[in-house]
């Protein structure tokens, strides 16, 4: 019986862990190619961009490399960003952070909905939020700080001003100049337009209802398998008496502080002139999609 129990309850843990594994890789944002994140600051990131991707109906995720193929930053966020996929709705709404350690520059692209949120000046805010923590070798902080960021600004909604210039052909259009989702903007400039990936909450409840059920079978199995009844107790293998609990303490063992710097520079960001405080930079990507974006050295 001990045997068989000790059996059912491993297969069940390995069917649990095995669905976990699968909503993880379905939902991925953090890619650390450049293993920069210790193992639970990725988890936290992961975490936390799931949560604001379905929270904002913006793909959002991160990407560290140590080598960039011989392509530019921009070059490598659109592509990493177009050729895995990301993207809600029919324009692809959302937007990469990509720290390239090769160059020492970290870039920001933008898709659909997230070039009209995400303006030039935008992502200079954006970008000086970032970059005081990448000079320092703090890299889940800026990664964190991108993510504070981001819900930040398209909670704030698309301003009034907002337009696209078109690098390649001197164009000005209000709007990204892409095709987007035709969902409503709520209240607080949030998308919420249905996403095509579905929702992650009632996917990862169909697999606690699997991981309940498997783990049911497997108590009934045990309780079929179980042909007579226990007689030994606490008893059996401990003298009467011959434990005494004589003292004991509670310990601090370890504690951990995190300092986070605060940017009090007025002057920081949305250095743009008046005319072009709306606009949005846009370019192609060698997929022929309308992509925004910036990024500078560290």
């Amino acid at each position: 019986m001990r045997k068989e129990s000790r059996n059912a309850f491993i297969i069940t843990m390995i069917l649990i862990i095995l669905l976990g594994i699968n909503a993880y890789a379905i939902d991925q944002k953090v890619y650390d190619e450049a293993d920069l994140f210790s193992e639970a600051e990725e988890d936290a990131l992961q975490m936390k961009a799931v949560e604001l991707s379905e929270k904002l109906s913006l793909d959002i995720v991160i990407l560290t490399i140590m080598d960039n193929k011989g392509k530019t930053s921009r070059d490598y966020a659109d592509d990493f960003y177009d050729e895995n996929g990301f993207g809600y709705g029919e324009g692809y709404d959302g937007l990469i952070l990509l720290i390239n350690m090769e160059d020492r520059e970290v870039y920001i692209s933008t898709c659909g909905k997230a070039i009209e949120y995400f303006t030039d000046a935008r992502i200079d805010g954006v970008l000086d939020k970032v970059y005081i923590y990448l000079t320092e070798g703090n890299y889940s902080q800026g990664a964190e700080a991108f993510l504070t960021e981001v819900e930040h600004y398209v909670q704030k909604g698309i301003p009034s001003d907002q337009y696209s210039y078109d690098e390649n052909t001197g164009s000005s259009s209000k709007g990204n100049s892409s095709k987007v989702n035709v969902g409503t903007p709520s209240s607080e400039g949030i998308d919420t337009s249905r996403s095509q990936k579905g929702d992650l909450g009632n996917r990862l409840l169909t697999y606690l209802v699997i991981s309940l059920g498997i783990g049911g079978i497997s108590v009934g199995i045990m309780a079929i398998s179980n042909k007579g009844r226990a007689t030994t107790n606490q008893n059996t293998y401990l003298e009467s008496n011959s434990f005494r609990l004589i003292n004991s303490q509670d310990r601090l063992i370890n504690t951990r502080v995190t300092f986070v710097r605060i940017n009090t520079d007025s002057k920081s960001g949305h250095k743009s002139s008046s005319n072009t405080a709306g606009r949005s930079t846009i370019h192609k990507s060698s997929s022929g999609r309308s992509h925004g974006g910036g990024g500078r050295k560290f």
